[in-house]
């Protein structure tokens, strides 16, 4: 009978260690990435959307494009927004430069206007520091600047200030924020929800504002885009390393979006294995800052340059009046190269727009999907070529969930 009893008991704990042993969790993240092939650098941004999806994300995914003018027209990124925000929802704007930092600015979702800051920019060599958006906006006397937005899209604010010796104050949606410090030194710092973000300088001494954020406070996706027109990736190398690393660890990224070349690519100078060893160093560096974050490098569009009538250089796709900028194709494949060396996933706008001669037939359609400067394209081009990443992204998505269905 003891011995019966002894057996019984040893079947049970038999039972009770094969139920509570670790089942398989399905292929691990390296198989996963030898199988997603040449998507493999997003698969960090994809298990995120998978934990969003599955209702066990504790925060919104945040997406960050940071590029030149064609990241500074809201219309690639706004589409892309739009998109990924109708697929994982609508988690808000994010972040923006704080007021309005050059002409014409029409940022999608909100609508911005100031009264008596100065922009500092990182583009035109003026002093910093400088964080994530690369302007400052300065004022030594009184000065506002407000930020509206549809009801629900104001629900969680924050402005990143400059604290400084002999600093003034900011008066923030009624919060009183003190700017003086012994150094220099950033700070994030949330500010009552509102109808609408106002900031304004008391002019009791200087106040720099580096970045302002809007968000509604739910699950989802926030695109943001930071765009300097005119710029090349070198204009990272000034901002202050310590403070992008702050901006990027305050906003965690899933996924951190490069998109520049086209200015690079017009300067007939450029020396492509000296921008490779810049573009690599941008990488790495974004990498270090934030360890879980995918990189997507879109190379730059299509593009044509004005030839003077006297000029020797080739006509671009059979028209005397355009040629082709010498560097651009060298810095498009050096940025395919470094991504493919730096684990960054690359993108090839000047084949979504359909490969050579493309800026040309899109500039001549009717209607025009390109500029008249053979540059930059219309909204519908910009829309267009942004709903063909999406569809890489998405199939990317689908591979990784079939291949981890249980997230």
């Amino acid at each position: 009978m003891l011995s019966s009893c002894r057996r019984s008991f040893a079947l049970l704990c038999l039972i009770l260690m094969t139920s509570c042993a670790v089942q398989p969790s399905g292929p691990s993240d390296a198989e996963i990435a030898a199988k997603l092939g040449p998507m493999a650098p997003l698969l960090p941004l994809y298990r995120q959307l998978a934990l969003l999806e599955a209702g066990r994300a504790n925060s919104p995914v945040v997406m960050l494009q940071i590029g030149d003018s064609h990241t500074a027209n809201d219309s690639f990124s706004g589409r892309l927004r739009e998109l990924l925000q109708n697929r994982f929802g609508d988690a808000g704007r994010g972040v923006l430069p704080p007021g309005v930092p050059y002409r014409y600015y029409r940022p999608g979702h909100v609508s911005v206007s100031e009264q008596g800051w100065t922009v500092i920019s990182s583009f035109r060599g003026d002093p910093g520091p400088f964080g994530i958006t690369g302007i400052r906006q300065h004022a030594d006397r009184t000065a506002d600047m407000t930020l509206s937005a549809e009801p629900g899209d104001l629900a969680r604010a924050e402005i990143e200030v400059l604290r400084q010796p002999g600093g003034g104050t900011l008066n923030a949606n009624g919060a009183i924020i003190a700017t003086n410090a012994a150094s220099v030194q950033s700070a994030w710092l949330p500010v009552p929800a509102g109808q609408t973000l106002s900031v304004q300088a008391r002019g009791d001494g200087p106040v720099d504002v580096l970045a302002w954020s809007v968000a509604r406070g739910t699950s989802g996706v926030i695109y943001a885009n930071l765009g300097i027109i005119g710029a090349t990736v070198d204009l990272l190398d000034t901002w202050d390393p310590a403070l992008l690393q702050q901006d990027l660890v305050h906003l965690a990224p899933s996924l951190i979006v490069l998109a520049f070349g086209t200015n690079e690519g017009f300067h007939d100078s450029v020396d492509p294995a000296a921008y490779a060893a810049v573009f690599a160093a941008r990488l790495r560096a974004l990498h270090a800052a934030v360890p879980n974050a995918a990189l997507l490098v879109i190379g730059p569009p299509d593009g044509d340059r004005r030839r003077p009538k006297r000029s020797t250089a080739p006509a671009a796709c059979g028209d005397a009046n355009w040629t082709e900028p010498p560097k651009l194709d060298a810095i498009r494949e050096t940025q395919r190269a470094i991504a493919a060396q730096q684990n960054a996933y690359f993108w090839d706008w000047k084949a979504a727009m359909g490969g050579d001669c493309s800026m040309m037939r899109w500039a001549a359609s009717v209607p025009p999907m390109a500029a008249p400067d053979h540059v930059h394209l219309y909204a519908p081009g910009y829309q267009a070529t942004a709903e063909q990443l999406f569809r890489v992204i998405m199939d990317g998505y689908a591979q990784y969930r079939a291949l981890r269905p249980g997230v």
